[in-house]
């Protein structure tokens, strides 16, 4: 056979679930932290604009260039229209910046302004914990 055949015992599924839940309960607390920063709506509202924004920040660590609505709108599969949308959205709120003519990067300024943010520390918390978990599942075997 090509593949193998998954493990499908209790003791499997039952690390599967709580790894499962543990992810979960990562992603809510910080989509939950992330979406303070924004009280005028809701978060499916400003997920994508959550998703752009952090591909950004992603890029501007990795010294990659200053990034594109196409190259944003490719590799988060995202309508063009809809990333527009965004950062226009993120540039208004001046957490990115455009450069050059159709390039655009993340804002210092506005993490700087949020340099000791509530928000930033339950994210970091959260993955702090998650990780935490995660690894406790790997050491008891379960």
């Amino acid at each position: 056979m090509a593949s193998e055949i998954p493990d499908n015992s209790d003791a499997a599924l039952t690390k599967r679930h709580k790894q499962s839940a543990i992810v979960g309960k990562l992603l809510v607390a910080c989509f939950v932290a992330m979406r303070s920063g924004y009280p005028r709506k809701h978060i499916g509202a400003v997920f994508e604009e959550l998703l752009v924004a952090m591909m950004i920040r992603t890029s501007d660590d990795l010294g990659a260039p200053p990034r594109t609505a196409s190259d944003i709108s490719r590799y988060l599969g995202l309508p063009r229209s809809n990333v527009r949308r965004c950062l226009d959205a993120l540039i208004r709120e001046g957490v990115v910046r455009k450069v050059d003519e159709h390039g655009h990067a993340g804002e210092l300024d506005w993490l700087a302004s949020r340099i000791d943010a509530e928000y930033f520390l339950k994210i970091r918390n959260a993955i702090v914990a998650a990780a935490d978990e995660l690894k406790a599942l790997d050491v008891q075997g379960h």
